[in-house]
């Protein structure tokens, strides 16, 4: 009688299952976090836009919010991967946390979350009355920032390395007294992979400023 008063009463052991928002949880908090912490302050702000997308789906899964985070990561992501003031480890560091979302909302079956980047070797020939300009700077800009730059070689050939997207491209040179050797251009990459710059006339400092219209120009390449 006692055995089978024991049964009556005993708690049934039952297993309950993570759901997805339960997992999403565990990853913000065991993954996620982990990462954006170690980045400091200032990739830190970046990126807790990013976690404020990604905290709602830790209590309910919806498509529409997914899609928000992964377009939020994505694009901070790029910004912050081609901020050539980013240090490399942190950039590392980035690669490193895009890939475990990637992997982790892979295996629930979910589309890819964070656009990987693809680079392209651009080619740059920079021309000043039809000869080749030497030790010219040619930068890539994207949203106000540069990405890559180079001098140009005794030929006024120079490559750069920038992901597939829409750059502004300029050639710069000092010529000293005032003048100055400046053009840029708007491209798409990979749609244009080389670019010819035939400059004929130079132009003032007061001329580029205003056709930059405030933006500073590197006068060193790092």
């Amino acid at each position: 009688m006692l055995s089978e008063d024991w049964k009556t009463f005993k708690r049934l052991e039952v297993e309950i299952k993570k759901t997805i928002s339960d997992e999403v949880h565990e990853f913000l908090t065991k993954v996620f976090n982990v990462y954006i912490i170690k980045f400091g302050a200032d990739v830190f702000k970046h990126l807790e836009n990013v976690r404020d997308k990604l905290i709602p789906l830790t209590t309910r899964f919806d498509n529409d919010k997914y899609a928000d985070f992964c377009d939020t990561f994505s694009k901070t992501y790029r910004q912050l991967l081609l901020d050539k003031n980013v240090d490399s480890n942190i950039k590392k560091g980035l690669e490193e946390l895009a890939q475990k979302t990637n992997a982790f909302f892979k295996s629930k079956g979910l589309s890819l979350c964070v656009r990987e980047l693809k680079y392209y070797k651009l080619k740059v020939k920079a021309l000043f009355k039809d000869k080749g300009l030497s030790n010219a700077i040619v930068s890539a800009e994207s949203e106000g920032r540069v990405v890559d730059s180079a001098k140009t070689d005794d030929n006024g050939l120079c490559e750069i390395e920038v992901p597939e997207g829409r750059y502004i491209i300029y050639v710069y040179k000092d010529l000293g007294e005032g003048e100055y050797i400046y053009d840029e251009r708007v491209i798409t990459v990979p749609q244009e992979i080389e670019v010819v710059f035939n400059i004929s006339e130079t132009k003032t400092r007061t001329e580029i400023e205003k056709e930059r219209g405030g933006r500073p120009i590197i006068k060193e390449v790092s």
